[in-house]
């Protein structure tokens, strides 16, 4: 018998905790309540209950999609400000110094072209370089 490794249950929970929504919590008490004996009805205490992890529910969702919103918007305001910076990042290696030229916006965050001039003079530029990778930036009088 083959047993599973142990990060695969844990991978398993994960991919199950992401997988349930606010869908499927409204139809498995829907479910519940059309399922209940009729002789013998859900406490109101229970459903009370239940109604206020409901109410949770849905407010944490709200405030995760809210903040997620207020952090994008964050990221873009910085990444404007870096336009015509100097910043230093990490590329093959090696520490690279480069101007700010450009800053977009995708889906995964916000990002940033480099200009950078190599020892010999040669201009090169690293596109979509995510902020994040960015170690250090300054004014370019520094």
């Amino acid at each position: 018998m083959d047993i599973p490794p142990v990060g695969s249950t844990a991978t398993q929970t994960s991919q199950l905790n992401n997988a349930l929504g606010q869908d499927d919590f409204i139809e498995l008490f829907l479910t519940q309540l059309r399922a209940q004996d009729p002789l013998e009805p859900v406490n109101n205490q229970d459903f009370l209950a239940q109604m206020a992890q409901f109410s949770l529910l849905e407010s944490n969702r709200v405030s995760n999609e809210e903040l997620a919103s207020l952090r994008a918007l964050v990221e873009a305001n910085q990444g404007i400000g870096l336009i015509g910076k100097v910043a230093e990042t990490q590329s093959g290696g090696q520490l690279v110094v480069g101007e700010v030229i450009s800053v977009g916006f995708e889906t995964t965050g916000t990002v940033v072209s480099l200009k950078v001039t190599d020892a010999s003079g040669e201009e090169f530029f690293l596109n979509e370089l995510p902020v994040s990778q960015l170690t250090r930036v300054y004014n370019d009088e520094n």
